[in-house]
């Protein structure tokens, strides 16, 4: 049994509880969840506008204890770590969801065992990504799952470098909306993101070809991207734009995607993105808006859920680290 805790419990946290729930081989210990309602989590985990999951059995045994399903969970509400705040509900891997403790400084606040970052951490704190980069794991203590769109574009790059040879690629990710965004226009630190993401198409950064080349350094200076947000609230797409070093043609490429189990190939031309609502690959590859460009150049589409697929990786990636650090 792998003993969990979630410090935050928003998108990417609730997510990760709904998969743990039907996994019989985790066992969430405690969730951090400052100034929430204890009495109102039933409904906050039992309805949900994208995800579609079986009805969760909630009883609120006191004030600081629930029971999900038979699993009696501690609820926290500490704003700032306190020592062996994880270590007394025997929680061995704790999941960092706030996207405040990205640095291993702030993360050994929490004197956890060990901490998986559900983002890219801020300095040298590794990242690995399942199907990535995931069998260099060595028994590091604090590392990061790195970011949705890094675990969605990692498979596919990593299979055409070593098949075929990457040449260069560019990209853009058409992201949804998320939680640090402003529904109306409003003050925000960042430029252009005081905008409301209702009505906007907002060009914003992204740090995910930074962190591919953390996870694949072999391609240090061949991938560049941007990003978009949509008003859209879940799924996000990825436009990637590639040049091979070996001729092949895009008939053959997507053929040989459709062996590799870390992809899917979608032959299906009336799927949009609601369709991959709560799907668990990151990299869903649409064939039918693929292009071959010119000579060894080819536009590739991938579809992602940027919670459920995210906090699937991370799930798988909990299970390698936990069996090798057995």
């Amino acid at each position: 049994m792998i003993n969990i805790g979630l410090n935050g419990f928003g998108r990417i946290g609730k997510s990760i509880l709904h998969q743990c729930i039907k996994n019989k081989n985790i066992k969430i210990k405690a969730i951090n969840f400052p100034g929430f309602n204890i009495n109102k989590i039933e409904s906050y985990l039992n309805n949900d506008t994208f995800h579609k999951t079986e009805k969760l059995k909630v009883e609120v045994i006191n004030n600081n204890t629930i029971n999900i399903n038979g699993n009696k969970i501690n609820i926290l509400d500490k704003r700032k770590p306190i020592q062996n705040m994880w270590n007394e509900f025997d929680v061995k891997y704790l999941f960092e969801t706030t996207g405040k403790f990205l640095t291993e400084e702030k993360a050994k606040e929490h004197n956890a065992d060990y901490m998986i970052m559900c983002a890219p951490s801020k300095d040298n704190v590794p990242q690995f990504i399942f199907n990535g980069n995931h069998t260099k794991y060595k028994g590091q203590h604090i590392i990061s799952n790195s970011s949705c769109t890094t675990n969605s574009i990692i498979p596919l790059l990593k299979i055409l470098s070593e098949t075929y040879g990457i040449e260069y690629c560019n990209f853009i990710t058409v992201h949804a909306a998320t939680a640090s965004q402003n529904i109306l226009d409003g003050p925000h630190l960042k430029t252009r993101s005081h905008r409301s993401v209702f009505n906007n198409i907002i060009p914003a950064s992204t740090g995910a070809s930074k962190s591919a080349t953390k996870i694949l350094p072999e391609l240090t200076g061949r991938i560049h991207g941007t990003s978009v947000r949509i008003p859209t609230g879940n799924v996000s797409m990825l436009d990637i734009n590639v040049k091979l070093i070996e001729n092949e043609s895009l008939e053959n490429i997507l053929e040989f995607l459709r062996t590799k189990n870390e992809i899917v190939v979608s032959d299906d031309p009336h799927l949009v993105s609601s369709d991959f609502m709560t799907t668990t690959n990151p990299t869903i590859i649409d064939s039918n808006a693929c292009m071959s460009l010119h000579d060894n150049q080819f536009k590739f589409t991938i579809w992602y859920d940027n919670e459920w697929s995210y906090s699937s990786q991370a799930l798988k990636l909990l299970d390698y680290i936990n069996n090798y650090n057995k």
